[in-house]
C-alpha cells in the first residue's frame, strides 16, 4: 500500500493499493505548508488505513516551482525516513501521460515567467523533455495533442504501482526544477563607519 504526495501545483495526498483508495486535494497553489499535513491525515483516514500499514511513499519530483515542490518532497522523505520505508520519485509528466493512455501528447504546466514546463510522449514513451519553453514554441509539436498537465497524488500513486510492477526505476528522489529559483540572495550591503 502506497502513500503518494504531490505539491507540484496544489497539495494532494492519496493512498493506492491496486486501485485508488483515497485522494485529498487542496487547490490552493500557495498553501502547501499549511495543507500538506491535513491532506496526508485525511487521505489515510478516507482510506481507513493507519500509517503503519503503508509499505512505501511516492513523491512528485516535478518539474514545478521550487517552494511548493520542496514542501511535498520534504514531507514524503520525512515520513519514509521516520518509518524506514522506501521512497519512490515520480516525474509528474510520466504520471499524467500514464493516466491519458496511448496517443501523442505534449504535456505542459505553468513554469511562471511566461514559460511552460513541457514533455512530449508518443504512446507513453517520453520523446522530448522535460524542459522549459515559451508557449509559442509548442508549434514544433505538430501531430501531438496539447494537454495541460494537471497532476495529483492519485495519478502519482497509480503510476508508481504500474512502474514498480514493470521494473521501472523510481529510486531518483531528487527535485526536478529545470531552472534556478525566482529569488536569489542579495549581494549584501557595505557598511561604513
Amino acid at each position: 500500500m502506497l502513500l503518494a504526495i504531490d505539491t507540484s501545483a496544489g497539495t494532494s495526498a492519496a493512498v493506492v493499493a491496486g486501485e485508488l483508495k483515497s485522494l485529498v486535494v487542496y487547490d490552493d497553489p500557495f498553501g502547501h505548508a499549511e495543507n500538506i499535513g491535513l491532506a496526508i491525515r485525511s487521505a489515510l483516514a478516507d482510506a481507513e488505513v493507519k500509517i503503519s500499514e503503508i509499505s512505501g511513499v511516492v513523491i512528485g519530483r516535478g518539474p514545478a516551482p521550487y517552494t511548493g515542490l520542496r514542501v511535498g518532497m520534504a514531507a514524503g522523505l520525512g515520513i519514509a525516513g521516520a518509518l524506514g520505508l522506501p521512497t519512490y520519485g515520480v516525474m509528474i509528466f510520466d504520471a499524467v501521460a500514464h493516466s491519458l493512455g496511448t496517443g501523442r501528447f505534449v504535456l505542459s504546466s505553468d513554469a511562471k515567467r511566461r514559460e511552460l514546463f513541457i514533455a512530449a510522449y508518443d504512446n507513453q514513451v517520453l520523446v522530448e523533455g522535460p524542459s522549459v519553453m515559451a508557449p509559442d514554441q509548442l508549434d514544433k509539436f505538430a501531430g501531438f495533442e496539447q494537454v495541460s498537465a494537471s497532476c495529483d497524488a492519485g495519478k502519482l500513486g497509480l503510476y508508481a504501482e504500474f512502474a514498480l510492477a514493470k521494473g521501472i526505476d523510481l529510486s531518483d528522489v531528487s527535485a526536478l526544477y529545470l531552472r534556478s529559483p525566482d529569488v536569489s540572495p542579495s549581494a549584501g550591503k557595505k557598511v561604513s563607519g
